[in-house]
């Protein structure tokens, strides 16, 4: 009777066992999937890192942001941890899809989603409006039309034959006309007087 019982025992102990065995695969799936917004380094981070999966065939990794999914990455047992940076000045969602291929249908929970997202931790500082003018420069003074003229200091060409002309005789104020008017009255009374002389003798 008493080793009836005891390999009931060991029965049930080792089928407990092998249970236990069975369902360790599963409560094992280790999922690290963490996103922050950094104000230090100004920079947003998704982190992922995935753990003790089935290892016979693989497993895919399904990353979206933003509405734009990447292309899935295959993993067994593992994926090493890695660490996405994006920019701290808008916000961001994320969306971790992983699926087991021991569990396609999802329904052991290997096969899971996450939805991680961040937001917009740094300011963005906008331009400045205030645009330095360059100094303005002077405009060149532009010399008035009316301003006199130097004399041309180009000298007088020589006349053909190589003697330079003979320059004008100065005027002395005298009129050439009242010179002739003179010299033909004193003709006409000389004349007169001859006339005069000539009847006398006659």
């Amino acid at each position: 009777m008493a080793r009836r019982v005891l390999g009931a025992f060991a029965v049930t102990a080792t089928a407990a066992l092998a249970s236990l065995a069975l369902a360790t695969p599963a409560s094992a799936h280790t999922d690290n999937v963490t996103a922050k917004c950094d104000v230090k380094t100004g920079k947003s981070y998704l982190t992922v890192g995935l753990t003790q999966y089935g290892s016979k065939k693989d497993n895919f990794l399904t990353i979206t942001v933003d509405g734009t999914a990447k292309a899935p990455v295959a993993f067994r047992e593992s994926f090493k941890t890695e660490t996405w940076e994006f920019d701290a000045t808008v916000e961001h969602k994320f969306k971790i899809d992983i699926k087991a291929y021991d569990d396609p249908d999802s329904t052991k929970g290997w096969s899971k989603s996450y939805d991680r997202s961040t937001t917009a931790c740094v300011k963005q500082t906008p331009p400045s409006s205030s645009v330095t003018q360059p100094p303005a420069s002077s405009a060149p003074e532009v010399p008035s039309s009316s301003a006199a003229v130097p004399p041309s200091t180009t000298p007088v060409a020589p006349a053909p034959g190589g003697s330079t002309p003979e320059p004008p005789l100065a005027a002395t104020g005298a009129s050439p006309v009242w010179l002739l008017l003179s010299g033909l009255g004193l003709v006409g009374a000389g004349a007169a007087a001859l006339l005069v002389v000539r009847r006398r003798r006659a």
